[in-house]
């Protein structure tokens, strides 16, 4: 049985894990951790101006962080399973390509006054796993258990937070942005099911000293303001 007939690679849909997971009840009636939210929270105390370049390079950093956290996820499964070599690497060379263009995260909101980015994991690596695990191992039975390990996998959120907390330490430790660096990382569960991630952000002393001495915001005020300076310095020559 397939998780989602999704046809898209892209996985255009909003947290899928919430489509195909019911908690399994264990004899007290009380529900498995299934850790299914992934949230992001990136902050820098000391950016009074973002400018869109800013942003979208920001944003796309992290969207290549996200998409690696998930790639390895795909892979520890992979490499994990009880498959044959031979299929181990046909998952891996058939998902390489597609994993580079998933949706990585969704936006939960964008704060300025400093910045704030919150964002959620997405899973469409994990749909991705399952839609090519269908479409590549020919055998019903062996197809079977592979969806019942990935099921197994989701639901005990355990196991699933010691990887993804493996996957988070070492992506973030090959951060590497011009001008941001990482002040200090903090992860807690509110929830059983859900890991918060807050990434504290700083700039280097001398960078954040220049750009405060020479990078303004040009906005209407900021031009009327330096019009009427030169023609006063006009006036006076």
């Amino acid at each position: 049985m397939r998780f989602v007939p999704f046809g898209s690679h892209f996985c255009g849909v909003k947290n899928p894990i919430e489509k195909i997971i019911h908690p399994r009840m264990s004899s007290d009636s009380s529900p498995t951790p299934t850790m299914k939210n992934i949230q992001f929270k990136f902050y820098h105390p000391d950016l009074n101006v973002v400018s869109d370049r800013t942003l979208r390079s920001l944003l796309k950093k992290i969207s290549t962080l996200s998409r690696e956290i998930q790639y390895q996820e795909v892979m520890y499964l992979i490499n994990n399973s009880d498959l044959h070599a031979n299929e181990k690497q046909s998952l891996r060379d058939k998902l390489n390509a597609p994993l580079n263009h998933i949706h990585a995260y969704y936006v939960d909101k964008i704060e300025r006054g400093s910045i704030e980015i919150i964002l959620s994991l997405s899973a469409c690596a994990l749909w991705l796993l399952d839609k090519t695990i269908g479409e590549t191992i020919k055998d019903a039975w062996k197809r079977t258990d592979l969806n019942q390990s990935l099921l197994d996998y989701l639901l005990k959120g355990n196991h699933r937070q010691t990887i993804i907390n493996r996957n988070i330490d070492r992506v973030l430790d090959a951060w590497s942005f011009d001008g941001f660096l990482i002040d200090n990382i903090e992860k807690t569960t509110p929830t059983p099911d859900e890991l918060i991630i807050n990434v504290n952000l700083k700039t280097e002393a001398n960078i954040a000293a220049h750009l405060k001495e020479n990078f303004h915001k040009v906005d209407t005020d900021f031009l009327i303001s330096e019009l009427k300076k030169r023609i006063d310095a006009a006036k006076q020559q």
